[in-house]
């Protein structure tokens, strides 16, 4: 019977594989997976690197338990998924540019960086493909990572409303993160957690990218667009286009679509930033989290 909602259309589960040299371990159905049996202080081999990128490109989200890095094999082991990058937006690691810092103090009252789902820079013309994020000394409970999964966002749509939205583009920008929009709002993000420096111009520019892209590597369609960077449809008045972006954010965050991870000192998470989403889950107040962040390149997205 087809489906009268878009509740009753479920997205397709992640088909588990035999692994020889990791274990890897699904998280949900849908997306997110442990990786058990490998040390990244160490060289991994050629087939040890298939795996994990094979496991990568399945589940989306890949965490790595206690692996106790440092800033050097942090930035070796990240730039096995691609060339490094900085986001203009974030501190670096002193005598460690490349390496970038999320933190947030346990004096800080300001906003939370990444409370709403989105999909890293992609106000950028090229934005990451990926971040290869390690947990330095988090709170013994709380300040989890939400992710969702913009394939299974795009699969339970019908038909006939993928048809609608399959030639359509989204104008994307950081006016809310350090542009005008940004600035014209009372509230203000915490002063360890970001610059706040940066060009209103450049926080302004607009670039635009499909609303429904292919994955490169998968193959497969999914959803981009956030309420972070997301500003309107190409083409159509703000009128006709927020009904169709407010349809989209509150579709692509049922829960279905998502896991949580839960952060321990020394865990290793990679996320994939083209087809998933994420937001902070700011439930650490008084608490301090200081985490550090290496970005992968990516490429324009793409129909």
């Amino acid at each position: 019977m087809q489906a009268t909602s878009s509740l009753d259309a479920h997205p397709t589960l992640v088909t588990p594989r035999s692994y020889r040299h990791i274990d890897v371990r699904p998280l949900t159905g849908v997306l997110g997976a442990h990786i058990l049996g490998v040390d990244l202080r160490e060289p991994l081999g050629d087939e040890v690197w298939t795996e994990i990128r094979q496991a990568f490109a399945d589940h989306q989200v890949i965490m790595f338990p206690e692996q106790r890095l440092s800033h050097e094999q942090h930035l070796s082991f990240a730039r096995g998924f691609g060339r490094v990058i900085r986001l203009p937006q974030l501190h670096s690691v002193e005598d460690h540019p490349d390496v970038q810092i999320i933190r947030r103090l346990a004096s800080d009252t300001g906003r939370v960086i990444g409370e709403n789902w989105h999909a890293d820079s992609s106000y950028q013309d090229e934005p990451p493909l990926a971040v290869v994020m390690r947990a330095v000394d988090v709170p013994p409970y709380g300040g989890d990572t939400g992710f969702l999964s913009m394939y299974a966002a795009y699969e339970a749509l019908s038909p006939a409303f993928k048809a609608l939205i399959a030639p359509l583009n989204v104008v994307h920008s950081a006016t809310r993160i350090f542009g005008s929009a940004y600035l014209a709002q009372a509230r203000r993000y915490n002063a360890s957690g970001a610059r706040t420096d940066l060009d209103v111009e450049m926080g302004d520019r607009e670039v635009v990218h499909p609303l429904v892209c292919t994955h490169e590597v998968s193959g497969r369609p999914f959803l981009y667009l956030n309420k972070t960077y997301s500003q309107r449809i190409e083409g159509l008045t703000n009128e006709e286009s927020n009904p169709i972006l407010h349809f989209l954010h509150e579709h692509c965050a049922r829960f279905d679509f998502t896991c949580r991870a839960r952060w321990h000192n020394d865990q290793i998470l990679v996320w994939d930033n083209r087809c998933t989403m994420h937001r902070a889950i700011p439930d650490y107040t008084g608490q301090d989290r200081y985490m550090t962040r290496v970005t992968i390149a990516g490429g324009r997205p793409a129909r």
